[in-house]
């Protein structure tokens, strides 16, 4: 199925409408464990949406270039995000970090959440 597959079927399940965009496969398969972080990044960050975000709308941008791959999740919700320990947003930049990768989430209240993440990928 491929990761482009995996994030077009949890996009297809999501409660909010989600426009992706997907530019993945060209150069071939991703290493399986980026391929599990990133989608661990995107079922996380989607599932906050649906729980937290009162969004109505998210997109998802998976792009890989230059040896990187980078996940974008953005939704037009109330923001307010937060990392706090314990948090989902807390394991997954564990999951993130530990492929020597970062993740970033920009939620000001009122402004939406933004969650980034980017790894290693060749």
């Amino acid at each position: 199925m491929g990761l482009r597959g995996a994030v077009e079927s949890l996009a297809e399940r999501a409660p909010v409408p989600v426009s992706v965009r997907a530019e993945v496969e060209a150069e071939g398969r991703l290493p399986p464990a980026v391929e599990v972080a990133a989608y661990f990044v995107i079922s996380e960050s989607l599932a906050n949406v649906a729980k937290y975000a009162r969004a109505t709308s998210v997109t998802v941008t998976v792009t890989r270039r230059d040896g990187r791959l980078r996940v974008e999740v953005a939704d037009d919700g109330v923001g307010g995000a937060c990392g706090h320990a314990g948090s989902g947003l807390e394991s997954l930049g564990d999951r993130v970090a530990a492929l020597d990768g970062t993740l970033e989430v920009d939620s000001p209240p009122g402004g939406g959440t933004r969650v980034t993440a980017e790894v290693p990928c060749g």
